[in-house]
């Protein structure tokens, strides 16, 4: 049996028949990833490359929810952000646990399809018309993408360990420059000059304000809720405060955790990656499945999001599809050579 068919479907969704698991097949199916991820090319494959390592071998909850908590609190770092995502008091982000399962459902919808099918196309021109309602400058979503580039590598840099390969650090920026540019955000060619931009942009841009603290806990508090209840949230807010820098603790209003904290969580994590090396997902489903608690077998790119959203289809982008930034039209700090 080949590696492809052994892989088979990479991210199912509907419910998966299985009255009785063969652990054979199991354990084909798992350690068929690690030999085709060996066998791909991150400058032609990354799409592929992407897929599996998000999809199948950090493909859970936990690993997910606690990144995209830490790149979330990025975001409302951002002084240009926070005010957007507050909206008074009455932003969807305090809707914690939809926002992030829709947004979760979103990434796992573009790594099954990428940027380059018409499926894929699709779910890219419904969340640009769905985020052309807010007056977003173009720096601020380029700096969000820039997140989805490289924080699943600043993290266990920031913690003294490694989790990517740099092959698959490669693949995941090819991908997310593609979904970007398809979204029509300008992205740089080369991954070094890219990342050096997002330092900058944090260093030009960081800036506490009145809502940046509030969100941040609401994120938090989301991730203890689901994977440390009760009196163990205080172990949930040390993980993810280990996860993130200085900067961005002060700025969002966070204290900072111990020296012996932070090395604690870097041997997790170290041990926590190599158990996902030797014991990939058997099959790509739950990265979509674990976050669909709403939608059923329905569940499909064009109904996920907002009450409000549901009946934007693709069709509503007003602005080009490609080569055109979607959002308010500012100068971009990337043609400004650095200045934001």
């Amino acid at each position: 049996m080949s590696t492809a068919e052994v892989l088979g479907d990479d991210l199912e969704t509907g419910p998966r028949p299985r009255w009785w698991p063969n652990p054979i097949k199991e354990l084909r199916a798992r350690s068929a990833v690690n030999r085709r991820l060996a066998a791909l090319d991150p400058e032609t494959n990354y799409h592929e490359i992407s897929r599996l390592v998000v999809g199948r071998v950090f493909a859970d909850a936990f690993f997910n929810d606690a990144l995209f908590t830490v790149a979330y609190w990025r975001q409302i770092a951002i002084r240009t952000i926070a005010p957007v995502l507050h909206q008074r008091g009455r932003g969807k982000t305090y809707e914690t646990t939809k926002r992030v399962d829709d947004t979760l459902l979103f990434f796992g919808f573009l790594y099954r399809d990428g940027w380059q099918t018409g499926t894929g196309g699709a779910t890219i021109d419904r969340l640009t018309a769905i985020h052309e309602r807010f007056q977003i400058p173009p720096d601020d979503f380029r700096y969000t993408l820039s997140g989805l580039c490289f924080e699943a590598v600043r993290i266990p840099e920031i913690l003294g360990c490694q989790v990517l390969s740099e092959g698959e650090a490669r693949a995941l920026f090819l991908f997310w420059r593609e979904v970007g540019r398809r979204w029509g955000v300008e992205v740089p060619e080369d991954q070094g000059e890219f990342r050096a931009w997002m330092k900058h942009y944090e260093d030009t841009c960081y800036e506490r304000t009145p809502e940046g603290p509030l969100l941040a806990t609401a994120m938090g508090d989301d991730f203890c809720k689901r994977f440390f209840p009760g009196p163990l949230k205080w172990s949930g807010y040390t993980l993810l405060r280990c996860c993130a820098d200085a900067h961005l603790l002060d700025t969002v209003g966070q204290p900072h955790p111990s020296a012996v904290s932070r090395k604690m969580v870097g041997l997790f994590l170290r041990a926590y990656a190599a158990f996902r090396r030797l014991l990939p997902a058997s099959s790509g489903q739950q990265l979509l499945r674990q976050w669909n608690q709403e939608y059923g077998d329905a569940l499909s790119p064009m109904i996920v999001g907002p009450e409000w959203a549901r009946q934007i289809t693709p069709e509503d982008r007003r602005h080009a599809k490609a080569g055109q930034c979607p959002f308010a039209a500012a100068k971009s700090a990337l043609q400004a050579g650095g200045d934001a």
